[in-house]
């Protein structure tokens, strides 16, 4: 084995051979090294870790970037982080494949699992593959129905088409996922039809569920559907809205806001997805990556209640995996 060169010559022809690209015979000639002794050099830059060497297919999985995902569990308690991105595909494109692939992993090892809606998880489950699952999970809603965010081009809804990538039928909750009056939530929550399918969805074994960013895509649609009026809405924005889980509004510190729409959404609460054993959140791009921050601050290994310092102190943390990152990424919690 050639004895190791100093340092100082190893680091000056990997230099000039990968960055400034000069062919081996040129090092050779800049060194005073024969060619031989110049490859032998690179290989020891390659085997001392001096020089690193990533092959990126633009065709392959989307890759995970483990320092940040590292990071992300140590700063937010969190058990599990996916940060992925792919050389040729949008940071959706990446969220959803390895959204779909951890689904995959997870189904097979769970006996409920519920879902909500919007665009992230749209895509998630549109990569899935049909699984061969026995026995079937059963799959439920954990949000009531909206057309305008819970529809694939097919006119299928998410969850219908989850579940027939599961081999499973779907409980389907028969209600509007937002409303204009608490009062008609109240009333519709009392049905025994609709309370038995939400009670069911709150205690799922895995929840799916998109993180979206306040004032873009599913956001936008709650609210109008709302119908607040100028006061209300004037309410609303003063509580600085960051984004949305299952149609529920959080801040940025993944604080759930109050009223006036937290009472006119059809839906499982915060507090019973915090009991759910694990929750896979999703999110994708810099604008998702806010809202994601804040459900990731809420998360608690031990799915128990916190408070803090401070009159923000008095609400309880939300439990969440999500996306994080400037392009794509996706976190799950310590359940």
């Amino acid at each position: 084995m050639a004895a190791p060169r100093d340092t100082a010559v190893v680091v000056r022809a990997a230099r000039l051979y990968y960055e400034q690209r000069r062919s081996q015979t040129q090092v050779a000639q800049d060194l005073g090294l024969s060619r031989s002794n110049v490859s032998r050099i690179l290989t020891q830059a390659r085997d001392r870790g001096i020089v690193e060497i990533t092959i990126h297919d633009p065709d392959g999985p989307p890759r995970r970037d483990e320092p940040l995902e590292a990071a992300l569990r140590a700063a937010f308690s969190l058990r599990e982080a996916h940060v992925v991105s792919a050389p040729r595909a949008t940071a959706m494109e990446s969220v959803a494949r390895e959204g779909a692939a951890v689904i995959a992993e997870r189904a097979a090892t769970v006996r409920s699992i519920g879902v909500s809606w919007g665009r992230t998880v749209q895509n998630v489950v549109a990569q899935l593959d049909t699984l061969s699952l026995r026995p079937t999970p059963q799959v439920l809603p954990l949000v009531g129905g909206h057309s305008a965010l819970d529809q694939f081009d097919s006119g299928e809804s998410v969850l219908k088409v989850l579940a027939s990538r599961l081999g499973a039928t779907p409980r389907t909750l028969y209600a509007p996922a937002v409303l204009e009056s608490a009062t008609t939530v109240a009333t519709l929550r009392a049905e025994s039809s609709i309370g038995e399918v939400l009670a069911a969805a709150a205690q799922v074994e895995l929840a799916i569920v998109g993180i979206g960013s306040s004032g873009v895509h599913s956001s936008t649609h709650v609210l109008d559907l709302m119908r607040l009026s100028e006061s209300e809405r004037a309410a609303f924005e003063a509580q600085q809205p960051a984004g949305d889980v299952c149609g529920r509004f959080i801040d940025a510190y993944g604080v759930p806001l109050g009223a006036p729409t937290d009472q006119r959404v059809l839906a499982v609460t915060f507090s019973e997805l915090l009991r759910i054993p694990e929750v896979l959140g999703v999110a994708a791009g810099a604008k998702g990556a806010g809202c994601a921050r804040g459900a990731a601050q809420r998360s608690d290994p031990h799915r128990r209640v916190r408070r803090r310092p401070g009159p923000r102190g008095a609400r309880p943390r939300l439990n969440a995996r999500a996306g994080l990152s400037s392009r794509a990424g996706q976190l799950r919690p310590d359940p």
